[in-house]
């Protein structure tokens, strides 16, 4: 490692001497509209094939100091205007050339600058990624106190809605209930909760008024980015306080008693150095569960406190920035928020409240170095899971420096070096890490290099690799990437890639330890489930030996209920822990809480007809005091989540290793008459040791004869029950006939009810009555997918959008997986299909209104506890943990309207906007354990001066 870093201060010494070598010259200008002759403030500015720019300042003026001699063509972009391309501008060593430019307003940016695709600027159409930007308008037209709303239209961004301000945020599919699979980043730093890594768009620092642009890169970029970076960057860059000077405010309400309000203030002291606060505030009453719908029920059931519906948010962030020059420049900025609400987690839905979350960050350009630390820390107040009701502690750290140079070696030549450290110290006083709280450290070390070759004016080659060491499999990993661009013309590109991502399991994955379910069943007896990492995985070894199983029992008899016992092979349960007695009082004690009118049409529907007098009389006469059942315990079988079906013996769970995923992508982008932008992307992945999200892995025993069991005995009991004998013969009835219609009511319940619960290895491991919900590594996952988006401007005022994506498989089985296990499954918790489209017209300082449609094809879900819906394939064993009879995600088809004026005859930036979400009223369900979502319409009134 010491070697290491000399060698690349060396390098770096090295190039800085050649560079001051060098004779320069500076390039300036003023960016103006070329309409009204405004200047424009915060117009990008770059010199084509190097990393050399600037951006116009308050007074529209830009400078590019210490370009070497020579000729250049200088591209000047910004979002709403056409870019323009300079060619033969000519730089004489110690003298400034003048280049200023006037942008014509296009409505749209085409072809705009992107930086994260290389972590270097460059046009979208020649970057070597599929990429989308957003830009400020896009994002501030839209009416919602979070920015990533405003992803939901953009091309394989798959968003599932499960709250008024909560959504899952993946690209190209493998969703989850608690999503980090997407690589979050606010200029520059990453976003997510530490140690849990996972994405709460609410507590970023995201506020619309501040949002400059958002870049969408599509695929892995852990070559670049770090290990799990394997499903895509979206980074949002906010506005910088010295080029966008001015104050905003912006409020607003709507439907379900929401209201919000958020500012932006930032001014410049003098030309170097700058401040900005920005602030927002936003409650409303969340999408409620409804407890008569069966999947809202089935998620209720056995919560231990009530629901709290009501959501707000809180956000407040400073930043400083002071400009040594035009090229170098330090940034200060920190922020803090905090969030109530109820968030699906793996384990359960917990009540966020005074969730916190806080970070800090110090950022150097300086020309082509870059450089910067932070920190996020987080501090979950007061929340709680619901199906537990203990509270949840995190008070986690993640320390991040990072340093990148890039290298203009010669004019076919670019490199970029770099390396990063981050150090995550989670710290939840044993509430969610629970016993692995003292070995949960995490420390990732990582270099990568990225070459630009431009082979030939058309043809450029981009390669790259990483390598990554962390102190949990103490081993290091490579992530290469390799992609060619052909630009057929400057319009025009065709790209071909492959990248190799690797991916760490997540803190999650390794030091899980919490109980996320508790259901009572007796006094001083619950049914557990615990979620739990699987860092040395679980073995069922002691199930093995002896040829029997050891579990703990579940079962409502004397000496059973969470006593550990041995269930002999083929010899079934010891008679005295199992009596046919309790398996009566279990059928009885239903029969007796079935509503009399309930059983009344139920002996109706096998032709007896009787009054509720005579069923109550009946119901006395079976009482288990009167009708007194023995015999001997029924035989049972072990079967369940992680059972081989053919053996019926437990599967254990290896050690988790880490995920590699692999893609080829094949793309075309174009700009067509400087109207029509066309992006057409294809791609293979292949997942090898894919992580699934957590799943039950816990054997049950279960009855296999009730019927032939329990039937005879309760007859025989029957017959000794001489009242009962003669009031069945008044109404014709035998006990025979009786006794079959009364198991015959309760068998499929007694036949899903679990005996034990057999217990992986380990003396920590045995909790009676405890289900182990944790993660495995699955075989290989592979498939293919299609994104096609288009972009016209018809004309200066109208634009017009539209996308489509297509995923070869939303849900793969056990063949699909490679695997010998039936049991084994994984859902993409993401459509196959959607579709996307929408216009927007604007008046300039008039009235702008538009529409969009997206059409989400339905999809199973399977992630943790939040389960349903799955293909029909019969090879699907019945007793996998995807319910047959539960509804996944359905189609569901949303409308959304906006209209907005520009009061400026009233008062100079003065507007009010008006957006209706899912204006249809649509009511549906975006994922499995989240409400019905229906109409949103909120009304914002914006100021800025």
């Amino acid at each position: 490692m010491n070697r290491f870093v000399r060698l690349t201060l060396a390098a770096f010494l090295m190039m800085s001497c050649v560079l001051f070598a060098q004779e320069t010259g500076t390039i300036r200008g003023i960016v103006t509209d070329s309409q009204t002759g405004e200047v424009l403030i915060g117009a990008n500015v770059v010199l084509d094939g190097s990393t050399m720019g600037s951006a116009t300042d308050i007074d529209g003026i830009y400078l590019i100091s210490d370009v070497p001699a020579g000729t250049y063509t200088v591209i000047v972009s910004y979002i709403g205007y056409s870019d323009v391309v300079l060619s033969g501008i000519t730089v004489t060593a110690g003298q400034a050339t003048t280049a200023d430019v006037s942008l014509d307003a296009s409505g749209i940016g085409l072809n705009t600058v992107t930086v994260s695709a290389s972590r270097r600027p460059e046009k979208t159409l020649e970057a070597p990624a599929s990429v989308s930007v957003l830009s400020d308008l896009e994002v501030r037209a839209d009416v919602s106190p979070s920015t990533v709303n405003a992803l939901r239209n953009t091309a394989s961004v798959d968003i599932s809605q499960t709250g008024i301000d909560r959504r899952e945020v993946v690209l190209r599919g493998f969703n989850n209930a608690f999503s980090g699979a997407t690589f979050i980043l606010t200029d520059y730093r990453q976003a997510a909760v530490p140690s849990l890594g996972v994405n709460i768009h609410s507590v970023m620092p995201n506020i619309g008024l501040d949002v400059d642009r958002v870049e969408v890169v599509r695929g892995p970029g852990s070559a670049l980015y770090g290990p799990g970076v394997d499903a895509g960057v979206v980074h949002y860059f906010t506005k910088d306080p010295i080029s966008n000077p001015g104050t905003a405010i912006s409020l607003g309400g709507g439907e379900r008693a929401s209201y919000f309000g958020s500012f932006r203030h930032a001014g410049a002291v003098n030309e170097n150095f700058g401040y900005k606060i920005t602030a927002q505030y936003a409650q409303a009453d969340d999408w409620e569960l409804d407890p008569n719908d069966p999947i809202d029920a089935l998620q209720l059931e056995g919560e231990q406190i009530a629901r709290d519906y009501n959501y707000k948010k809180r956000n407040i962030n400073a930043t400083l920035m002071y400009r040594f020059n035009d090229r170098t420049h330090l940034t200060a900025s920190g922020g803090w928020a905090s969030l109530d609400g109820t968030v699906l987690t793996g384990v359960g839905t917990a009540q966020a409240k005074d969730f916190g979350y806080s970070y800090g960050q110090l950022r150097l350009q300086a020309g082509n170095l870059f450089a910067q630390s932070y920190i996020n820390l987080n501090n979950a107040g007061d929340s709680f899971l619901y199906g537990d009701g203990a509270a949840v502690v995190d008070e986690s750290i993640q320390i991040n420096n990072q340093i990148q140079y890039d290298f203009g070696v010669s004019e076919k030549i670019d490199l970029i070096i770099g390396g990063d450290l981050d150090i995550t110290r989670p710290d939840t006083k044993g509430t969610i890490n629970g016993r692995n709280e003292n070995n949960d450290n995490v420390t990732e070390l990582g270099g990568y290099a990225q070459g630009l070759f431009r082979l030939t004016p058309k043809i450029d080659l981009t390669a790259a690799v990483r390598f990554d060491y962390n102190n949990i499999f103490e081993e290091v990993e490579t992530s290469p990437r390799l992609a060619v661009v052909f630009k057929a013309s400057p319009l025009h590109s065709f790209r071909a890639t492959y990248n190799r991502a690797v991916t760490l399991p997540g803190n999650n994955s390794l030091n899980l330890d919490i109980v996320g379910q508790r259901q009572p069943l007796v006094p001083g007896f619950d049914l557990i489930v615990r979620g739990r990492g699987a860092r040395s995985g679980f073995t069922f070894n002691s199930a093995r030996s002896g040829g029997g199983l050891t579990a703990s029992g579940l079962f409502p008899a004397d000496g059973l209920w969470g006593a550990p016992v041995q269930y002999p092979n083929g010899a079934g349960v010891p008679t005295q822990n199992i009596p046919l007695a309790a398996a009566y009082g279990l059928t009885y004690g239903g029969l007796a809480a079935t509503p009399v009118e309930e059983l009344q049409a139920l002996l109706a529907g096998q032709g007896i007809v009787l009054t509720p007098e005579q069923i109550g009389q009946f119901l006395t006469l079976l009482s288990p005091l009167p009708t007194e059942v023995s015999g001997n315990p029924f035989p049972i079988a072990v079967q369940g989540l992680a059972s081989t079906a053919l053996s019926g013996a437990p599967v254990d769970v290896d050690p988790l290793s880490n995920t590699i995923t692999q893609t080829i992508e094949v793309g075309y982008k174009g700009l067509i008459n400087n109207k029509l932008l066309v992006a057409v992307d294809g791609y293979y992945t292949e997942k090898n040791n894919f992580i699934g999200p957590l799943r039950n892995e816990t054997p049950v025993g279960v009855f296999t004869s009730i019927d032939a069991e329990l039937v005879p005995a309760l007859d025989v009991a029957m017959q000794a029950n001489p009242l009962l004998v003669g009031a069945l013969a008044l109404q014709g009835l035998t006990t025979a006939d009786v006794a079959a219609l009364l198991v015959g009511f309760a068998s499929d319940n007694l036949n899903a009810l679990p005996v034990a619960v057999v217990q992986p290895d380990g003396d920590g491991n045995a909790v009676p009555g405890e289900l182990t919900f944790t993660y495995r590594n699955f075989g290989k996952v592979d498939f293919t997918g299609l994104d096609v988006s288009l972009q016209f401007l018809a004309n200066e005022r109208l634009s017009l959008f539209g996308n489509v994506s297509w995923v070869s498989d939303d849900f793969f089985d056990f063949m699909d997986l490679g695997v010998d296990d039936e049991a084994l499954s994984v859902a993409l918790n993401a459509p196959k299909f959607k579709a996307k489209g929408g216009f927007s017209y604007e008046i300039p300082r008039g009235i702008n209104f538009g529409g969009s449609g997206r059409f989400m094809q339905g999809f199973p879900v399977e992630s943790g506890p939040y389960v349903g819906g799955r293909p029909a394939r019969g090879s699907i064993p019945a007793d996998t943990d995807i319910n047959p009879n539960m509804v996944g995600v359905e189609d569901f088809f949303l409308l959304d309207v906006n209209v907005g004026y520009d009061l400026y005859s009233v008062a100079p930036g003065l507007r009010v906007d008006l957006a209706v979400a899912n204006v249809l009223d649509n009511m549906h369900r975006e994922f499995i354990g989240a409400p019905q979502i229906g109409r949103m319409a909120m009304l914002r009134l914006g100021f800025s001066f």
